[in-house]
């Protein structure tokens, strides 16, 4: 059975009985992910309206916990690190609760949706954030190497599992920073330079100063319209490849030890995974086969009219002016990201990638995960018209993926959910 996202002001603005109503006329649903805790993020992204919400037309995450636990803050006294709790919370809403009680009876799954390295929370010794290759703090990323990363989020998934009566949650965020977010910063993949990361880094044998020249240079190349050399130094550089190397032992080995801290309080909580997409997910520091021992259960994006899931046009405007630089950053971008589509920046910008994207990806996914990982190929639910929704969903059921998971409930067209609920139909038939 498929399942759908939910962002906590979904839930306060509309109402649950809302929510599970037009849910219901979706057909295929099962499985609902209510978001624990935001992610600085316009909603809708980039641009757009929430379509059915009655308060609001759209609304910006603040990065804020929105269950409630033991207080204010929950976790302050017990943690060094610790999230802030959202004003709505404090002032006694209670979404995750109101979403729970509203689906008693009804079949549904209700399982909480946790960002777990980005968004506010408060570091006071600042012992856990991402840094650059420069030394610049990454607001609001903490580092899979973190000190009291695993220790936090095992008192709060805890914390949730008991006062709210889940035993499954879905994990995302579990990466380093991509080159989105409130603003378009592409010196975020090249991190993390914090002393947990650059002590491993040398224990693994990785010469600093030599990563950080090919960096440097490589900055410098796609500052001045060199897009193609910058994409030839990185894939040629055996300290940036030891570097993507020890990012996803550094994501994996902090999800292991989360599985371990958290089993240890409570064996029957099961976490799933919210990944990138394959072509993009081994730069940020996702190994989906090592990933997939630990969790049986996954969820990625190739939403191929947003270049699966990843800002392209920001990254290809932040570097590039004219058409002519913007074609050839774009095809700098495919050979780095090793995407084999015969297209222009100006076919993407109007319709995305080609639609095999979703084949080819989850094609990727299911040759890279364990054998027996259950796979959800994510399908987008904003910015597109029915037909291109019911394309898209179309690729995901004839690939490898076992079944689907929309995003997102709040940003989706009526026409879009009512959509989805002819397809579920059809399957019957």
């Amino acid at each position: 059975m498929a399942g759908i996202h939910l962002h906590p002001h979904d839930i306060t603005d509309e109402g649950s009985s809302t929510v599970l109503k037009l849910i219901a006329g979706m057909k295929d649903v099962h499985y609902i992910f209510p978001q624990v805790n935001t992610i600085f993020e316009r909603n809708p992204y980039p641009v757009g309206v929430l379509p059915h919400n009655p308060v609001r037309s759209h609304v910006m995450g603040e990065g804020t916990l929105h269950v409630k636990l033991d207080g204010p803050q929950a976790g302050e006294k017990l943690h060094r690190l610790y999230w802030q709790v959202d004003s709505s919370i404090t002032e006694g809403a209670d979404p995750l609760l109101d979403l729970i009680k509203e689906a008693e009876g009804t079949g549904y799954e209700i399982i909480p949706w946790v960002n777990v390295l980005n968004g506010k929370f408060h570091d006071p010794k600042a012992r856990n954030g991402v840094v650059d290759f420069e030394q610049r703090p990454v607001e609001h990323w903490l580092c899979p190497n973190g000190p009291d990363v695993v220790s936090m989020w095992t008192y709060y998934i805890s914390q949730i599992a008991d006062r709210y009566g889940r035993r499954q949650f879905m994990i995302d965020r579990i990466r380093f920073p991509d080159w989105a977010g409130k603003q378009v910063s592409p010196r975020n993949l090249f991190s993390c330079f914090c002393p947990n990361c650059t002590n491993g880094m040398v224990r693994n044998g990785i010469d600093l100063g030599q990563l950080k020249l090919t960096m440097s240079t490589a900055a410098k190349l796609l500052s001045t319209g060199q897009y193609a050399q910058a994409v030839q130094q990185l894939k040629a550089s055996a300290d940036f490849q030891s570097f993507i190397a020890y990012r996803q032992a550094s994501v994996s080995e902090m999800v292991e030890k989360l599985v371990h801290s958290i089993r240890q309080i409570n064996p029957s909580i099961e976490l799933w995974l919210d990944l990138w997409p394959p072509s993009y997910a081994w730069l940020l520091g996702q190994d989906y086969s090592r990933l997939t021992k630990s969790a049986s259960r996954l969820k990625h994006f190739p939403y191929h009219k947003l270049g699966g899931g990843a800002d392209v046009q920001g990254l290809i405007h932040y570097f590039a002016d004219t058409e002519e630089e913007r074609e050839e950053a774009f095809q700098a971008f495919l050979d780095f990201f090793g995407m084999d589509y015969s297209i222009s920046y100006k076919q993407f910008c109007e319709k995305g990638f080609p639609i095999e994207f979703v084949k080819v990806e989850n094609e990727k996914v299911r040759k890279l995960s364990q054998p027996e990982t259950v796979i959800y190929s994510g399908v987008q639910m904003w910015n597109l018209h029915p037909e291109e929704f019911m394309e898209a969903v179309q690729a995901a059921r004839s690939s490898e993926a076992d079944d689907l998971l929309y995003y997102c409930y709040g940003w989706a067209d009526l026409s879009l959910l009512e959509a989805a609920g002819k397809i579920a139909e059809q399957q019957e038939d």
